[in-house]
């Protein structure tokens, strides 16, 4: 048997010796990082294939399967296993482009669900909460507060707060309004109003591209922080072991 802690230290050498190949691409592409890709894509398709048959193929295909044939079951399990197990085999002939078409209608069940999903999730997580927190910039019951309090500055950048928070959200929203009218013999203008508040807008997508980018870099930085801080750290052990 191969000692636990032997095993550790290949796998801390391994992961350097990866590590190391990863970075290198900043000096060109090459085989051997061509090689570590391929690796890393395997294991994420691994992965992800071990938590589909773990989370959906054995509790929801396999396990009631056996339980039905271990045991009595009612038509009403028997109707749903049955549905599962149908949508299943239809779903598995889109693996040959001959049977592909009787797959389409758990395709368009599937893309229809998660559609359905990503939009009330869109809803619930980032539109309502977003109307919610632009409303609240306009709290009356914070201000009339401020103002007894004799924070007159205060007031004055809650005002500008909800002001500010008002002009982003409708000037965003008109850059995105594409509508125009018609001006004679000219090509379709929209109107003047739409343009300033379209113009104001796109400045506002700008600074919240600038700012998710810079979050994006600053992940990466630390991820590159943290990937040079384990190798330092594998050197020390191993010179030090050395």
């Amino acid at each position: 048997m191969i000692p636990a802690e032997l095993l550790t230290q290949a796998g801390l050498i391994l992961a350097a010796a990866l590590t190391l190949v990863t970075l290198s691409y900043i000096f060109g592409d090459h085989p051997v990082f061509r090689i570590v890709l391929h690796l890393f894509i395997g294991a994420a398709a691994g992965y992800a294939g071990a938590i589909a048959v773990q989370d959906v193929i054995l509790p929801q295909l396999i396990f009631p399967a056996v339980e039905l044939a271990a045991s009595g079951s009612t038509s009403t399990e028997l109707l749903e296993f049955g549905i599962r197990l149908g949508l299943s085999a239809l779903l598995l002939t889109k693996l040959s482009p001959r049977t592909a078409r009787f797959g389409n209608p758990v395709t368009a069940i599937l893309v229809g669900v998660g559609a359905a999903l990503a939009i009330g999730g869109a809803l619930q997580g980032t539109l309502l909460p977003q109307i919610n927190a632009s409303a609240q910039t306009f709290d009356l019951a914070g201000f009339d507060l401020a103002l007894q309090g004799g924070y007159y500055g205060e007031s004055i950048s809650i005002i500008l707060q909800g002001m500010l928070a008002l002009l982003a959200m409708v000037s965003t929203l008109a850059y995105f309004h594409f509508g125009a009218e018609g001006r004679g013999k000219q090509a379709p203008l929209r109107n003047i109003l739409v343009d300033v508040l379209a113009w104001a807008g796109s400045i506002f997508i700008a600074i919240t591209l600038a700012t998710l980018f810079s979050g994006v870099l600053f992940s990466g930085m630390g991820a590159l922080t943290e990937r040079l801080d384990f190798l330092r750290t594998i050197i020390t052990a191993l010179v030090g072991g050395g």
